[in-house]
């Protein structure tokens, strides 16, 4: 295969890699992903079956494009047997595909929502042990899901979710009191998801890992259908993820792309030392490094590489500009919220009045959405369109998992919140009734048809309707199908009580939802993908995410994000809010070495989105309360101190800085209340 001329001689050499497994330490910009989508492509051209190679990333939308984009570069048809996936969704199609290989088969893959209905039951059930603890049911899920991703243990899950990592005599005690009340409900919970036939997100990839650790016959099946493994964003991979690619290490070739220096998700368990011990950690590999950026004028990335230069850990990398030379970042002082706001809502009004340039050309970066409330308020007042990043996911409202549950009840009958939630649609169904049909379903599943089930648990019109649908649905092979069926069903009669906004608000939501049931070949698929699907569009349909401004008839808007879900964005202005004192790094890691360079990451990554121009704002009062009353010292693990504020020793000649008027302040009231007059303005004559 002719390698394309645009590949620079990094990205090429790491495309022709003869070897056994390679890292490509990508910087922030250095084209890691037409990287991967040349050594596919280079891989397919050069005789491996496509079939062969697995791709993954860490959001669906970025593996269907690096397959099209894939596809695009070669003849037609020459990669159609291409796939990519995420690692949750790769292990659910794993698991559908080898049913007895895993022992899953007609499990139901559950969301958030479903777990916490379930540890909801289990700390009604466990009553004795809940009523010890001082302890939410999302805080158990929370510290279940953190000791398996991270492989910790239950007392050092504890330590982290409940007691922010102290170690002392009182933290172990408590530790030591509550532990086994804790770990009699989490093992409950491990029962109950075994009894309903349910795979948490979690789940999906400790069954495959757990098969390939310890079963002969499953890395032998699997080394016939896989060659090659292309990983994107190594760096965000966590414990589990690892020790599900471990196997892979003897099973076919690893080819993983990342940056440590982009580390972010620590919160999700990642562990950057995955890419920055790759080298130690994988036999008979190599690391190669991009450095050259195709995103960011030259001043943006010094400013960027003198934010690393000053962290304890050698990263080892520089960027260097492709395009040259621009401007200076900007550094804007501001006194508050609501100054920054207005400054921020002027310059973006200013660029699209007097420099041509569009709104989608801005992006605003946040630590949170909650810090950007402020802005948007500003925004809608000014009338600036905006959509924001970061709402909920499409297959979590409400309104698509009323009618999904009655496909899950199709396709897992033990689904006992599936059945709840579908069965409390029906007229004078409450909880107490659906359980106690739910009971009967149970009871009789492995004796009688559910059809036959229903009737006999629900006698007359009622039961017999259900019943005609289950059957209906169930005898369809088409999943497309079976969405339209279900939903002219309970849109038209069964469920038409409780969601009178199908036919209204929510109607458009639907077709969106059939195109993609008829993407996939089964029930199990579809469910367990949909759910696992957290694209941002689907078809150019911006359903997922909700927007406090509607921008349906004006496409042309400013991205509000936070920094944690702006991977893969970029823009020609990029606006990071609050680069204050206490916000980097946060006044909470302040205690943690390993915080506070996750906390440098985050900025980093803030920076580099910048293509063109860079703006940061800070508080000026956040500075004077720093000057006046110094913050605590970090002590690293050496006993050295650490630096507080990553921007205290920033060159003058890295950024211009501009301080804000005081022209954005509260308009001062009347001194006094006046008697209000409500006889006024009506003539009764």
């Amino acid at each position: 295969m002719n390698i394309p001329d645009t590949l620079n001689k990094g990205q090429k050499r790491a495309v022709e890699y003869d070897g056994q497994h390679l890292l490509v330490l990508a910087g922030a910009g250095t084209g890691k992903t037409k990287t991967i989508i040349a050594r596919a492509a280079y891989l397919i051209a050069s005789g491996v079956n496509p079939s062969k190679i697995q791709i993954l990333t860490f959001t669906k939308k970025a593996a269907n494009e690096i397959v099209e984009r894939v596809k695009a570069t070669l003849p037609q048809s020459a990669g159609n047997s291409l796939s990519g996936a995420t690692f949750h969704s790769w292990c659910n199609q794993l698991i559908v595909r080898f049913p007895n290989l895993f022992g899953a088969a007609a499990y139901t893959v559950i969301d958030p929502d479903d777990q916490l209905s379930i540890m909801k039951m289990v700390c009604g059930n466990q009553n004795l042990d809940f009523g010890k603890l001082r302890i939410k049911p999302q805080q158990l899920i929370d510290i279940y899901s953190l000791a398996r991703n991270t492989k910790k243990n239950l007392t050092e899950s504890l330590r982290i979710k409940l007691f922010k990592n102290k170690k002392d005599a009182d933290t172990d005690y408590e530790i030591s009191s509550i532990k086994p009340n804790v770990e009699n409900i989490l093992r409950a919970y491990q029962i109950k998801k075994g009894e309903q036939r349910y795979l948490d997100y979690d789940d999906l990839l400790l069954v495959v890992s757990t098969q390939l650790r310890t079963n002969p016959e499953a890395r032998k099946i699997l080394a016939q259908h896989l060659d090659y493994l292309l990983v994107d964003e190594m760096q965000d991979t966590n414990p589990l993820q690892w020790e599900l690619l471990d196997p892979f290490v003897n099973i076919c070739k690893l080819f993983c792309v990342g940056d440590d220096a982009q580390s972010i998700y620590s919160f999700r368990g990642a562990d950057f030392k995955n890419v920055h011990l790759f080298k130690e950690r994988v036999p008979n590999s190599e690391v190669y490094k991009l450095e050259k950026n195709y995103r960011s004028t030259q001043e943006i990335l010094d400013i960027s590489n003198w934010l690393l230069e000053k962290s304890p850990i050698d990263y080892n990398k520089k960027l260097q500009s492709i395009r040259g030379e621009g401007e200076l970042p900007q550094l804007v002082n501001v006194s508050d919220e609501w100054q920054e706001a207005n400054w921020v809502a002027d310059e973006i009004l200013k660029n699209f009045t007097h420099e041509d340039r569009t709104f989608s050309d801005h992006l605003v970066l946040a630590r949170s959405q909650y810090y950007s409330k402020s802005l948007q308020a500003v925004f809608i007042r000014r009338k600036i369109p905006y959509v924001t990043y970061g709402g909920r996911k499409f297959m979590q409202a409400a309104h698509i998992k009323d009618l999904v549950s009655l496909l899950r009840i199709v396709n897992n009958p033990y689904d006992g919140i599936a059945w709840i939630r579908f069965l409390t649609f029906q007229e004078g169904v409450g909880e107490v009734r659906a359980s106690r049909i739910l009971q009967q379903v149970i009871d009789n599943v492995e004796k009688d048809d559910i059809p036959k089930i229903l009737q006999n648990a629900m006698p007359g019109e009622d039961g017999s309707k259900i019943a005609g649908l289950y059957e209906t649905i169930a005898a369809q092979n088409d999943v497309g199908q079976m969405v339209d069926t279900a939903y002219d069903a309970m849109s038209l009669g069964l469920a038409f009580r409780y969601r009178k906004d199908w036919n209204e608000k929510r109607k458009g939501d639907f077709p969106v939802l059939k195109l993609l049931a008829k993407s996939y070949p089964t029930l199990g698929e579809f469910i367990g993908e949909g759910l696992l699907d957290n694209s941002e569009n689907m078809n150019g349909v911006n359903v997922l995410n909700e927007s406090k401004l509607k921008t349906d008839e004006n496409k042309d808007h400013v991205i509000i994000s936070t920094i944690h879900s702006a991977k893969g964005l970029e823009a020609e202005v990029c606006i990071v809010l609050n680069v204050s004192p206490k916000a980097f790094p946060s006044a909470w890691s302040l205690d943690n070495v390993d915080e506070i360079e996750e906390d440098r990451r985050v900025l980093y990554v803030a920076l580099t989105r910048a293509k063109s121009r860079l703006i940061i704002t800070r508080n000026t009062a956040s500075i004077s309360a720093v000057h006046q009353s110094a913050i605590p010292q970090i002590k690293s693990g050496s006993g050295d101190d650490a630096e507080t504020y990553f921007f205290n020793e920033l060159p003058d000649n890295l950024v211009n800085q501009v301080v804000v008027e005081h022209k954005f302040g509260k308009v001062k009231d009347a001194a006094t209340p006046n008697k209000i007059d409500l006889s006024s303005g009506m003539d009764f004559s």
